[in-house]
């Protein structure tokens, strides 16, 4: 009986973590009715040039992810060609949309799959690449040290800094040092993760894939440059919502503001709820000027530039389908076709 209940119960989490920035969402909307009508009065006198630009500015931000993907993909032995890989990072893109933490946006991987690369390398390329983004967000995050300092407690904010400083020092380290892996492999995670787990991992040669973690440090130089010019992208198509709402915002709260924004989005679809609570926490400072609506309509603009990925993948994805070209070869280290860490 109990084995029965426990499917229930993770469905039951899986299901209450999807409801979650919705019903916050909901919760928002209510606390703020009064401010709808202001919303949707920001939203119909909408200024269309800088609108449409930040839509047309999505093409240069994928060129430039699918080009940091081959750099990874280049480190770890699997050589495509760019034109492919940002047709696949658009998919990526898609797939991940509608996915708390953008989670579907590693089903790019099978694409490379069946085109017969390796499909442990496309997952750990998946991982770095994602590495990546929030090592850029949480340095961003960092550069807005006062703007935190407004919403946390002195002593949080101290801890908030240092947790994410050690964050990225951990993850640039492990992606820089084979050396500094094999150390937590055999010193750290063997009291953290049971043997059972241990023994099956040992089995599906997981240590292999470990080892090919890696990227050249003239690699991470350039995915951390290429990184820095596609958030710069993002960010001035975000910064360009705000003169067509015809408001103004300093760089010093936009910046840090935009990158909490990005990491509370990892915890609900479409970062719905976690967003507008990130932002009216922080553009509702009355020196700011912005009022709950017009920081709703901001947010209902920001909805909008992430569904047009949407919008831009699904005819690309009724052309090229998840599993509808089967796999071409089969891959060097994985000849099963299955996932190299699942059961």
């Amino acid at each position: 009986m109990e084995e029965g209940k426990k499917p229930i119960s993770r469905a039951l989490l899986s299901w209450f973590l999807r409801a979650l920035g919705p019903l916050l969402l909901a919760w928002i909307l209510w606390e703020n009715r009064g401010q709808l009508g202001i919303a949707w009065s920001a939203l119909r006198s909408i200024r269309w040039p800088p609108l449409a630009l930040s839509f047309l500015l999505v093409f240069p931000f994928v060129l430039l992810k699918g080009l940091r993907w081959q750099l990874i993909l280049d480190d770890l032995g699997e050589h495509v060609p760019w034109r492919r890989l940002t047709f696949y990072y658009a998919l990526g893109i898609f797939l991940g949309a509608a996915t708390p933490g953008q989670a579907g946006d590693f089903l790019k991987a099978w694409y490379l799959k069946e085109d017969g690369h390796d499909l442990g390398a496309a997952l750990l390329s998946t991982v770095v690449d994602r590495l990546f983004d929030m090592g850029i967000m949480g340095i961003l995050a960092l550069s807005g040290l006062y703007a935190l300092w407004r919403i946390f407690p002195r002593t949080g904010t101290v801890l908030v800094l240092a947790g994410m400083l050690l964050g990225i020092v951990l993850v640039l380290s492990l992606l820089l040092s084979r050396r500094l892996r094999q150390w937590w492999a055999d010193r750290v995670f063997r009291y953290l993760v049971p043997a059972g787990v241990r023994r099956y991992l040992q089995q599906k040669e997981a240590r292999a894939y470990l080892d090919r973690f890696f990227l050249s440090p003239r690699n991470v130089l350039l995915g951390g440059g290429i990184s820095l010019l596609s958030f710069a992208t993002t960010f001035f198509r975000l910064w360009l919502l705000i003169p067509a709402l015809g408001k103004s915002l300093p760089l010093a709260i936009f910046v840090p503001t935009i990158a909490l924004v990005a990491l509370g989005s990892l915890l609900s679809v479409a970062g719905l709820g976690t967003r507008e609570l990130i932002l009216l926490t922080i553009l509702s400072a009355p020196e700011l000027g912005w009022s709950a609506g017009e920081i709703l309509s901001y947010s209902a603009l920001i909805l909008c530039v992430g569904l047009e990925n949407l919008v831009l993948g699904l005819p690309l994805y009724l052309l090229r389908p998840l599993g509808a070209r089967g796999t071409k070869g089969i891959s060097r280290n994985n000849r099963s076709g299955e996932l190299p860490f699942s059961p």
